[in-house]
């Protein structure tokens, strides 16, 4: 049999494809050339490909390998034993029969290595890279039979047992017998480049000369990065014969809810809005619709939309657990986005792959130049958008193209507030609500597999204070200027009308005597933690005073935090940081704008104080679900809303009330103490 007999994939993945089994087997049994350029080799590899290789050198097939200088320990001693006596290699490492040569690989690696050495069906040479052009880190293979039937791979893998069994990996193949002949010659040329050092960046230089002149460094025994243990039995992996099966992720065991609501989606022609409230688990819900709708699909394009940066990383998280293939971050945290998706085009076309999800921000899925490179993709497109009603903008709706074929939008209040024509676009693109599962239903139905609520109940307290003379005296200047210029047309009067209106509201927000209440929740409560304060930025800095003079170890939680990995931060983003140094109880209290009301996890956070809300019901159910989320210990939350009410209620504060009123009854009709709450509330509004 051939290269030519054998039926080659175009790609191999790790994460669906045995790489030993599939591929290095057959390929190195029907080969007498093989020709490879690693940035790491261990003799681990050799156990690993042990049947293959064996077939190999009944071939009298021959093998020139080019690595980085970095090798493991036991291969380096093996080396230099090699270059010092090759005669004392044989004579310790017999193999008796060429049938022999699988077991004794699979037993002893490191011996395999020198043997293969001195009887010369391997050769090794070692590349020093150009201290300006960084690491050598090629990953191409080229194997050839004796009908001149050749094949070259590249990839992600390294020449080593890790690199082929346990990390996700994957290459592409290229068939000199095929339309891939360019592609093939194109890498047989580079590597002779290399071993014939004419490479302008790399200098290539024979053993020998690498360990007389000591060039050999030892190797981490992990030295591909990953945090592995030291063996195949360390791991848990179950052994069979000379193969290593990696482990499947976890089983995602879905919510009835959520059953229904895939279901739901794919009835509707696989487009359609999930209404489900924060904590739900919608995230997990859409990805489930996307890992039903990848194993449908030969070709398919997959984008995923989130309002805000670091939302990407969450996902990306998530998304791992369903899959592993090529993920493109498009957007500002990676600056080769255009290049990554232009290059993923190109293989798209050729067929070497026919899967891609990107990741993006929902300014980026508007932009012309991220249209235009979608458009150009012929495979099935599936949209997924995160926080849907912040797509529904007149400038953001450009981005909703016709072009995807599956659509889902994913919010806990879809409706844009005052906005029905945004509201309308989305409901007619999206093909309307597909499943509801609300706030109330979260914090109302069982769980059968808990026995708790999907949500934390939680205990109301509404904190009344009043404005105070100065306070109200302006409140009452803008509402007199306000009410002159609701009826005009003009548009000068409609921009100084919002102008008017926020200012006013910037009073009830920033309210003086909220201060003094804050100060009373917390001397009531000495101990509190895991707590969460939602200010203005009019009261952030005095909000963490207070904090400070209390001794509550707080930082603030705005938009402005990093989200790049950085290593000052232990390889997290500032958030992320942030976040963890919450959960472990350094922070005690996190002071937060509006960058927490929307999609950032912080299910340890247990009470929460709200100094300043507006009256947008969205903002209402995303704050109460950063506190609701279950985590372990935590049985009940709280939630401390203060409120502007006057002392008398009349005609001249009815408007204030009712406004302030609506925000009371949203978080009250669900708390525990929904009874109370709501007859306290009786006697504000005068009945």
């Amino acid at each position: 049999m051939t290269l030519k007999d054998l039926n080659l994939k175009i790609k191999y993945d790790s994460s669906y494809d045995n790489m030993i089994k599939d591929f290095y087997i057959p390929t190195l049994s029907n080969s007498t050339k093989y020709y490879r350029l690693s940035g790491f080799f261990s003799s681990s590899v050799l156990k690993a490909v042990a049947r293959g290789m064996e077939e190999f050198i009944k071939n009298n097939g021959k093998m020139q390998l080019i690595c980085s200088v970095k090798l493991q320990k036991e291969d380096i001693k093996k080396i230099e034993e090699f270059n010092e006596d090759p005669e004392q290699i044989l004579e310790s490492y017999l193999i008796d029969s060429l049938d022999d040569i699988e077991d004794k690989f699979t037993k002893d690696h490191v011996g395999a290595l020198g043997w293969m050495l001195v009887k010369g069906n391997l050769e090794i040479k070692l590349a020093i890279v150009d201290s300006k052009a960084g690491m050598f880190h090629q990953k191409t293979g080229i194997l050839e039979d004796n009908d001149g039937n050749g094949i070259a791979f590249s990839g992600s893998n390294n020449e080593t047992e890790t690199g082929l069994i346990h990390n996700v990996e994957e290459f592409k193949v290229f068939k000199n017998w095929d339309n891939g002949k360019d592609w093939f010659q194109q890498d047989k040329n580079d590597f002779l480049d290399y071993w014939n050092n004419e490479n302008k960046k790399t200098k290539v230089i024979n053993l020998p000369k690498a360990i007389k002149n000591k060039i050999i460094e030892i190797a981490p025994k992990n030295f591909e990065g990953f945090n592995l243990p030291g063996s195949d039995e360390d791991m848990g992996y179950e052994e069979i014969g000379t193969l290593i099966e990696r482990p499947k992720e976890p089983e995602i065991k879905l919510r009835d809810y959520q059953e229904e609501a895939i279901e739901k989606w794919f009835e509707n022609g696989k487009r359609g809005i999930f209404e489900m409230a924060t904590g739900t688990g919608k995230t997990i819900t859409a990805l489930s619709c996307f890992k039903k709708v990848y194993d449908e699909e030969d070709d398919l394009l997959t984008i995923i939309a989130v309002p805000q940066l670091h939302l990407s990383d969450q996902w990306i998280k998530d998304l791992n657990k369903f899959y592993h293939g090529k993920i493109i971050v498009a957007s500002s945290k990676n600056h080769k986005w255009k290049k990554e998706i232009k290059n993923t085009l190109s293989n798209f076309i050729l067929g070497i792959e026919k899967k891609l999800v990107i990741v993006t921000s929902h300014d980026s899925l508007s932009l012309d130049t991220f249209i235009d490179s979608i458009l150009k993709f012929k495979a099935k497109k599936l949209l997924i958008v995160d926080e849907v009603h912040g797509i529904g903008s007149q400038s953001r709706l450009k981005s909703l193209l016709e072009d995807y074929d599956y659509r889902l939008g994913l919010s806990a209040t879809p409706e844009r507030w005052f906005d029905d024509e945004g509201t309308n676009a989305l409901m007619n693109y999206f093909s309307g609500v597909v499943f509801t599962f609300d706030i109330g239903d979260a914090l109302n139905i069982i769980n059968p597999d808990t026995g708790e609520f999907y949500l934390t109940p939680y205990v109301y307290h509404p904190v009344v204070v009043d404005l105070n003379q100065e306070e109200l005296e302006s409140y009452n200047y803008y509402s007199a200027k306000i009410a002159n210029l609701l009826n005009s047309k003009k548009k000068k009067d409609k921009d100084k009308l919002t102008t008017l209106c926020m200012k006013r509201k910037n009073i009830i927000n920033n309210a003086e005597a909220k201060y003094d209440k804050l100060i009373e929740i917390l001397d009531e409560n000495p101990d509190i933690k895991d707590l969460i304060v939602f200010s203005s930025p009019q009261q952030l800095e005095t909000v963490q005073k207070i904090l400070n003079d209390k001794n509550i170890s707080q930082h603030k939680f705005t938009f402005m935090e990093k989200v790049t990995k950085q290593e000052k931060y232990g390889g997290l983003t500032e958030r992320e940081y942030l976040i963890k140094n919450f959960e472990n109880g350094n922070y005690r209290a996190l002071v937060a704008m509006k960058c927490l009301d929307e999609g950032v996890d912080i299910p340890s956070a247990r009470t929460a104080i709200i100094m300043s809300s507006t009256s947008n019901p969205r903002e209402h159910v995303q704050r109460r679900g950063r506190i609701l989320r279950h985590f372990p210990g935590k049985k009940e939350a709280n939630i401390y809303d203060m409120l502007v009410f006057p002392n008398n209620y009349n005609e001249s504060t009815k408007k204030r009330v009712e406004r302030e009123a609506r925000r009371y009854r949203e978080f009250a009709v669900n708390a525990k103490n929904s009874m109370e709450c709501l007859n306290t509330l009786k006697r504000y509004m005068g009945d």
